[in-house]
């Protein structure tokens, strides 16, 4: 009995004494980026569809990205001027947000869109989810706050696929 409490007390004190793994973080640089780059295809997309569209549904969805986005990015830039992040001059971000808008060109504009829209969505989500989740506690509490409105955006995005279906 004497040495299994021995064994036990020597497991615990091994467990103990080695550092538990951390999960890696997530760089805030790096996830500013990502976000704000996201921001601007996304309002560029929506302002396309407003003049592409011929859908209601889109049109609306479109709108709500142009009058919501402007808040969310003010957000984000207050938040990385708080964390002394850099980010790109606006022609390098508008550079790096042009691959997505040139998937809207097509018969088919609608449906180019909302599928679009929905894979951005999806990407800003497991971004946020990631940040939410791995980021340090700043970066958490932000990416949690912006999480519901995405998820939201998210789904919308996704009704539009079901309603106009890439053919």
């Amino acid at each position: 009995m004497a040495r299994n409490i021995l064994r036990s007390a020597g497991l615990w004190l091994l467990f103990a004494t080695t550092p538990l793994l951390a999960a890696p973080t997530v760089d805030t640089q790096t996830f500013v980026e990502q976000a704000v780059v996201a921001r601007i295809a996304e309002t560029e997309a929506a302002q396309l569809a407003l003049r592409r569209s011929q859908s209601a549904d889109v049109k609306d969805f479109a709108q709500q990205v142009i009058d919501h986005h402007p808040r969310e990015n003010a957000d984000l830039q207050t938040f990385a001027r708080a964390r002394q992040v850099n980010l790109p001059a606006d022609a390098e971000l508008l550079k790096r947000s042009k691959p997505q808008l040139q998937q809207l060109s097509g018969d088919n504009f609608d449906a180019l869109y909302a599928d679009l829209q929905a894979r951005s969505y999806e990407n800003s989500v497991a971004l946020f989810n990631q940040a939410a989740e791995q980021g340090d506690a700043e970066l958490q509490a932000f990416a949690r706050a912006k999480l519901p409105v995405l998820k939201h955006h998210l789904q919308t995005a996704r009704m539009l696929t079901r309603a106009h279906p890439l053919s």
